[in-house]
């Protein structure tokens, strides 16, 4: 079992996706902004980071992803976004991020990514 932190400031998304990734068996932490993100990233054990680009507050789009990046370098990031730009898209390529969730999105494909990425690396340690 992994402990995934989702990065999002709506509601109905974050408890979408809180219910899918319980489903398949992972512990979830929701932040509702990029400072609570940034928090719960230094304090807990996270094998996944889902991030909202665009909510209110800062931080918040690509600030937040460079400070996530820093906090947890070599933590998979998983982007969702309702109109990403083409800048944005290279920018995260940059930063090592190629997972990205695009709104609406599909459940079995954040199934996907998620059991995709995990299985990459070993589950977060208690």
């Amino acid at each position: 079992m992994a402990k995934i932190l989702i990065i999002e400031d709506e509601p109905v998304v974050y408890n979408l996706l809180k219910r899918m990734i319980t489903s398949i068996g992972h512990d979830v932490l929701i932040a509702d902004n990029g400072q609570r993100g940034l928090e719960l990233a230094r304090a807990e054990p996270v094998a996944v980071i889902v991030s909202d680009l665009h909510m209110p507050g800062e931080p918040a789009g690509m600030a937040l992803i460079r400070q996530l990046r820093t906090v947890r370098p070599k933590c998979p990031i998983v982007i969702v976004s309702g109109y990403p730009s083409s800048e944005t898209l290279a920018e995260c390529e940059q930063l090592g991020i190629t997972d990205f969730l695009t709104k609406p999105f599909e459940m079995t494909f954040v199934h996907t990514v998620i059991t995709s990425l995990l299985g990459a690396q070993p589950a977060a340690p208690k």
